[in-house]
């Protein structure tokens, strides 16, 4: 007579009725067969393929060059509205919202295709279409044109963070998670002073030239011309990335989005606040990249390369030691202690910039102005990790490619895709284009507190809800 089945602890992994739950089933680890040689069966190594710094050297070149194509539009606001004839609120769309519509919406499929092992793939193709987009805004002539280049380049930037945090959560150790996210955000910050620095050298250099001229293009003006040889580095990335195999990572089951939901859903009381903390973070930090180097060029006195340059420098220095001292900290907290902590220093980063945004819209003087700025990079940047590593915390291996998807998506939607439109909006009806700053504060103080707000009630969350489950798939 065979034995009864003695019943799991509730909540297991191997419990009767996690064959039947699909978050259950999804975190379940996988029983990896091992089959003697010349039996059939390849026995496929767990961390097989590109590793280490060849990988990490990899992925932070994708990451840097993709926040740069991004950012490098806000070198050149000045040259394409008087160009173009454009308005302040078009350029707000053009620089959040044109972007973030199929970035977001596409977001979650690429998670799922992550969670499905192709994250090379995802690489690959994500790098080829934003080239040519990027091409495509350089060569745009009328608004349409730019907004459609705009919305490429978000379809091609899409796959990149499911299949990289996907790569992260597969290849890095758990006591060292922030530090590996911290780098991943770190690397768009450094995308991001690289625009402004080498991109305002370059727009600087062309200018100088009266533009550029290119095989079956032509002449170009400066503007124009930076966006051409701006696409000549991703061509070496696409090179590299297609000659290498990176690590296997198969799913449990075949991943699909409900699982994911469902997760969120049961962990809705420290998920949401999470998100809609985050979400005031990276609205703040995209509304700040796309319009500080205009703020500078209209209530400062400077030229678009000139701000690029300066912001550049500040950018390189102030936003990577953010992301890797907030990394750093997260790595030396007890790990019952992480889950919480990571909220609570987002919300301290979002109420350390408020009084820096004041100073550095309303500071007289160029210098004081530049220093506040230098400062509220690196107070920014403090929140990225925090926002992304506490999503890691909360989350199973087996679920993260789409929960970050989502996660990444909803923030950006919401976020980068509203803050410099609503700036924008705010210089074109309320304080004037020669303003900026003063709509900067008023957009930074409501949005900000609200932040603090949210990021304390998911600090303050149930603990047991937000048990991660330690499984690896």
């Amino acid at each position: 007579m065979a034995r009864p089945r003695r019943p799991s602890p509730t909540g297991s992994a191997n419990s009767p009725d996690a064959g039947t739950d699909p978050v259950r089933r999804a975190a379940r680890p996988i029983a990896r067969p091992v089959t003697a040689p010349g039996l059939g069966a390849r026995a496929v190594p767990e961390r097989a393929g590109v590793s280490g710094w060849t990988l990490a050297a990899l992925l932070t070149g994708v990451q840097l060059s993709a926040a740069s194509d991004r950012f490098l539009v806000t070198l050149v606001t000045a040259p394409v509205k008087q160009a173009l004839a454009l308005s302040d609120a078009e350029l707000g769309f053009l620089l959040g919202s044109a972007f973030v519509v199929l970035y977001a919406l596409t977001m979650p499929l690429f998670g799922t295709l992550a969670d499905r092992g192709h994250q090379r793939r995802i690489l690959l193709g994500s790098l080829l279409v934003w080239t040519l987009a990027t091409l495509g805004f350089g060569l745009a002539g009328s608004f349409a044109a730019l907004a459609l280049a705009r919305l490429v380049l978000g379809l091609g930037q899409a796959g990149l963070a499911p299949a990289v945090l996907s790569l992260i959560a597969h290849h890095s150790e758990r006591r060292r998670m922030g530090l590996a996210v911290s780098l991943f955000t770190a690397a768009g910050s450094l995308g991001q002073s690289f625009a402004l620095l080498s991109g305002g050298a370059l727009f600087a250099w062309l200018t100088a030239r009266g533009g550029a001229w290119f095989p079956g293009l032509g002449p170009l003006p400066p503007w124009r011309a930076l966006f051409v040889l701006a696409c000549l580095p991703n061509l070496a990335l696409i090179l590299f990335a297609a000659s290498i195999r990176l690590p296997p990572t198969p799913p449990v089951t075949r991943p699909r989005l409900g699982t994911a939901f469902a997760w969120i859903l049961r962990r809705r009381s420290i998920y949401l606040p999470h998100f809609a903390a985050a979400a005031a973070a990276v609205l703040m930090g995209r509304t700040l990249a796309a319009w500080g180097p205009t703020f500078y060029v209209r209530n400062h006195g400077m030229s678009p390369g000139e701000s690029g340059v300066t912001l550049g420098l500040l950018l390189l220095v102030g936003g990577p030691l953010g992301h890797l001292f907030a990394g750093l900290i997260l790595d030396r907290l007890a790990p019952e202690r992480r889950r919480p902590a990571a909220s609570w220093m987002l919300g301290l980063g979002l109420v350390l910039a408020l009084p820096l945004v004041g100073v550095m819209a309303l500071a007289p003087g160029q210098t004081i102005s530049l220093g506040a700025y230098a400062l509220l990079v690196a107070t920014l940047g403090f929140t990225s990790p925090a926002a992304l590593t506490g999503v890691q915390w909360l989350t199973p291996v087996a679920l993260r490619g789409r929960v970050n998807a989502l996660f990444i998506a909803a923030v950006t939607l919401t976020a980068s895709g509203t803050g410099p439109l609503i700036l924008g909006l705010l210089a074109d009806t309320v304080f004037g284009a020669d303003h900026l700053g003063r709509a900067m504060i008023a957009l930074f103080l409501c949005v900000g507190g609200a932040g603090a707000g949210f990021a304390a009630l998911a600090a303050r969350g149930r603990q047991a809800s937000a048990r991660p489950i330690h499984a690896r798939a």
